[in-house]
């Protein structure tokens, strides 16, 4: 028998705890610890967020790798069946030569630089071929025309199966890259099915048959064989992947789902669920994939979803209680890290205030300095002995005080004021350079929502480029040059889930968040390229996570739902504190650890 040493160069090595390096995958140690033989897979799989695609559609044809994507055709609302096509880079979707044929409930195979697009609604049977950049339409037409067919192969090499016109169909046809040939049909007729494969070695699975179903079907060049079924019944499904690795996701079961499962070749197992529940489309390999577009849960989708599989494993941001502040208030200015936070103003029982309380990892106390302008609605930032709140609102009906103060850990001090004082602006920075952005005045209302920026050098307040979206109430972080501005409320509709990043010189709109929302706790203490939004109103305890790129919602949410809290620290320990939970001000202070990454640890048992 070959022994461990002879397969790896090493013999098993005991450690008192795991690795954690991802050298680790397929090592086997022993963890005198436990007292267990221990291993790291490489097969855990999880979804991300990816960049929205310029137009969402549904009944769209899906090609390439995670990578190199297309996207093509679909129906819109409004708009109807579309010609367009997009091409992702791995992060963005861009706009490329639109289709000849406008369709949708088509099939597509290849890759982002050769693809076919064959089949779609209302029962076509025209083959166009995309070379990277431009359409063009084939002589070679279907046999059968028809719509809501799958397919497996690449452009020149293809096999579509499936599909309705005008009934269930199991007709399948071959492409040689010249013509289409009618080859032995599948064993369970149905429509809007999926698959994947090649033109020789193709896999069938789940579809409509009228009833959902879950039945797969392996091709072999030849003929198909029934094989094991999915879990989950469902049809408008994604997939992607081999007929030996496969992966199917999402689609209608019969409503919206998130369920994926995976494919080895034998059976079909449950793996980590979508984000979002939708019908959607799918392209990519079973370790390395995504799925982009859709219809769900009430309208058309420009989501994509990436799907990876490694030996590291994601765990998603928790909370824990910390000390209650001394006084319940919402509105007010934070600053600060976890361990060495301040609040400072907003409002509670009593009305405005200007009390500020110091945290020191364990409780509050309160300082014997109050700001010298009693207010909430405030916009602060810095650090807990050199902390900045500026503008605000209140007391009184109407009053939006311009003045800025400075805290150096003993006393506040009134320096030079803002050009216009405002409402819950966004901000970000440090106490010596800063800036402002939004806000409203009047207020309450939306007739005064701003879009103007200031900027703060320690001294004065000058004018700075001005936001896409005028709003108040949003989140914000980051510093004077490279900041991050989100959610909020509008003048119209209410509440939006807009993002923007600033780079110093200009505001651009990026992803938006996973919800609408406004008051949420995330002002100016984390950055542009990683923060955390949690709480908001109306009273929630939704949490979502910046990466820079793209929010992800956060499965572990808030203790307590509210909104208006303040918030100190970065992403990876972040202090939420304060706020007003739909029914009284809040006290309530809960410590956030952000996301992190462990390996996909097994122990090995002899059963």
């Amino acid at each position: 028998m070959t022994t461990y040493k002879e397969l790896f160069g090493k013999y098993v090595q005991n450690v008192s705890s795991d690795p954690t390096s991802t050298d680790a995958e397929g090592q086997i140690w022993y963890n005198t610890t436990t007292g267990t033989f221990r291993t790291a897979l490489g097969s855990y799989g999880v979804w991300s967020s990816g960049g929205n695609m310029g137009t969402a559609r549904y009944g769209l044809i899906g090609t390439g790798t995670q990578t190199a994507a297309l996207g093509a055709g679909g129906y819109a609302s409004p708009g109807g069946t579309r010609s367009i096509a997009e091409l992702y880079n791995g992060t963005s979707w861009t706009s490329t030569g639109s289709m000849n044929t406008a369709r949708y409930l088509a099939y597509g195979v290849g890759t982002q630089t050769a693809s076919i697009a064959f089949a779609g609604y209302p029962a076509i049977n025209a083959t166009e071929s995309f070379n990277g950049s431009t359409w063009t339409s084939l002589p070679a037409t279907m046999n059968t025309a028809r719509f809501g067919l799958a397919g497996a192969g690449i452009s020149t090499a293809a096999v579509a199966f499936g599909g309705y016109n005008p009934s269930f169909s199991a007709v399948t046809e071959s492409y040689n890259g010249s013509s289409w040939t009618s080859v032995n049909s599948m064993n369970t007729a149905r429509r809007y099915l999926a698959g994947c494969g090649t033109q020789t070695a193709g896999l069938a699975f789940g579809g409509q048959t009228p009833s959902l179903t879950a039945a797969t079907e392996k091709w072999n060049g030849t003929s198909w064989t029934s094989v094991n079924s999915m879990n989950t019944a469902r049809n408008r499904l994604a997939g992607f992947g081999t007929q030996t690795a496969a992966i199917g996701a999402g689609g209608d079961a019969p409503a919206n789902t998130t369920a994926t499962e995976s494919y080895n070749g034998t059976s079909w197992t449950t793996v980590t669920s979508l984000t979002t529940a939708r019908n959607t489309v799918g392209a990519g390999s079973q370790t390395s994939g995504l799925v982009f577009g859709g219809y769900g849960p009430s309208s058309a989708s420009a989501a994509t979803e990436e799907w990876d599989r490694s030996v590291v494993v994601p765990v998603a941001g928790s909370f824990s209680s910390g000390g209650n502040l001394n006084t319940a208030r919402q509105l007010g200015g934070g600053a600060g890290t976890q361990t060495a936070a301040l609040y400072f103003g907003g409002s509670g029982a009593s009305g405005y205030t200007g009390g500020t309380e110091s945290y020191n990892g364990t409780s509050w106390t309160t300082t014997p300095a109050s700001m010298n302008a009693p207010r909430g609605y405030i916009a602060g930032c810095g650090l807990q002995t050199a902390a900045l709140g500026a503008t605000g609102y209140g007391p009184g009906a109407g009053s939006f005080p311009t003045s800025t103060e400075t805290y150096n850990g003993t006393s506040w001090t009134s320096v030079n004021s803002v050009s216009t004082g405002r409402a819950t602006p966004g901000i970000s920075g440090v106490q010596t350079a800063a800036l402002i952005f939004g806000g409203a005045s009047p207020f309450p209302g939306t007739s005064g929502v701003r879009n103007i920026s200031e900027s703060w050098n320690g001294t004065s307040w000058t004018s700075a480029p001005t936001i896409n979206t005028a709003r108040y109430r949003g989140g914000s972080s980051g510093t004077q040059t490279a900041a991050l501005f989100f959610g909020g409320n509008i003048s119209s509709p209410g509440y939006t889930n807009a993002t923007e990043s600033y780079n110093g010189t200009s505001w651009t709109t990026v992803n938006s968040m996973p919800f609408s929302n406004r008051l949420f706790a995330g002002n100016g203490t984390m950055t542009q390229t990683s923060a955390v939004a949690t709480g908001g109103a109306p009273v929630t305890a939704a949490t979502a996570v910046w990466n820079g790129t793209s929010w992800t919602a956060n499965p572990t949410t808030i203790g307590t739902s509210r909104g208006g809290a303040a918030v100190a620290g970065d992403t990876a320990n972040t202090l939420f504190f304060g706020g007003y939970n739909g029914a009284a001000y809040s006290a309530s202070t809960e410590e956030f650890t952000g996301p992190s990454t462990t390996l996909n640890y097994k122990t090995l048992t002899t059963s």
